[in-house]
């Protein structure tokens, strides 16, 4: 039965039911109101859990987050997002073997196809977190036959770039770029692809599209400093590092701290900045 002609049905029972208990006793109508809306708490309480988890989570309060989450998923209600949620933050915490669980419990809750992407390329992310970068890579190219969109693009082009082999990334991050050249990810990843490869202008213009849209994470930075010092414009390369050391590595890192700070010593940035502190303080 169609869910909308199931909607219909349950809305004419309900009033149906509602209105027999007032004709009765008004008493008794307002005692099957309160019924019906506990009944209705009772089933859809994972949404109240999940909503003050998404505020807990967005104040900054992770822990309250992940307790709110467990809550929710342990209900019979809770869906594939609600899993996702739960699986996304345990992976930021680090606690990838709790989150792989919940991802493919999620995953047996899944009941659009979107949903089904979103947690397999979670499951991809997790797997290479662990050190299973082939097995997620291919994980990631079963989900690409099936689903072609630009999440898919730009997580499968970051991993095959990451995994090793350059043309073979080059080659997928143009197809990608073909198919949505307006995706930021898309972006970074054919732009740090040129530079891997020793395309220096062609990564510069592409990180000119890149920064534009202010990047979150140090990587786009860090790439295009070491590209405008390939192209001997060593001032801007400096900014560039700079402002990769204000930022942290993405959730799959392709530089550590380590090396945003070896950069910014070659460029100068550290000695600029302690200059800067010494002339502040006099």
């Amino acid at each position: 039965m169609p869910k909308l002609l199931v909607t219909i049905l349950t809305f004419v029972a309900v009033v149906i039911i509602v209105g027999a208990a007032f004709i009765t006793h008004w008493l008794l109508g307002i005692a099957v109101i309160l019924l019906l809306v506990g009944v209705v708490y009772y089933r859809n309480r994972f949404m109240l859990y999940s909503m003050k988890a998404n505020m807990a989570y967005t104040q900054g309060r992770e822990e309250q987050a992940l307790a709110l989450l467990e809550k929710t998923t342990g209900l019979d209600g809770a869906g594939a997002r609600e899993f996702m949620h739960y699986g996304y933050l345990l992976m930021k915490k680090g606690d990838l073997a709790r989150a792989e669980q919940v991802f493919r419990d999620g995953l047996s809750r899944s009941k659009r196809r979107e949903d089904e992407m979103q947690i397999k390329i979670n499951l991809a992310t997790v797997g290479w977190l662990q050190g299973n970068r082939s097995e997620a890579v291919a994980l990631l190219e079963g989900v690409y036959d099936s689903f072609k969109t630009t999440m898919v693009y730009g997580n499968l082009g970051y991993l095959k770039l990451l995994h090793g082999d350059a043309e073979e990334a080059l080659a997928f991050n143009l197809e990608a770029y073909d198919y949505n050249g307006e995706d930021q990810t898309i972006r970074d990843n054919l732009a740090q692809t040129y530079y891997t490869l020793g395309r220096y202008e062609e990564a510069e213009e592409m990180y000119k599209l890149v920064m534009a849209k202010s990047p979150r994470f140090a990587e786009p930075y860090y790439y295009y400093a070491l590209t405008l010092r390939q192209l001997g414009r060593t001032d801007e390369a400096r900014e560039q590092s700079a402002a990769a050391l204000e930022r942290q590595p993405a959730l799959i890192p392709a530089v550590t701290r380590a090396e945003l700070e070896q950069l910014a010593e070659e460029l100068g940035v550290v000695r600029e900045q302690e200059e800067e502190q010494e002339q502040q303080q006099v």
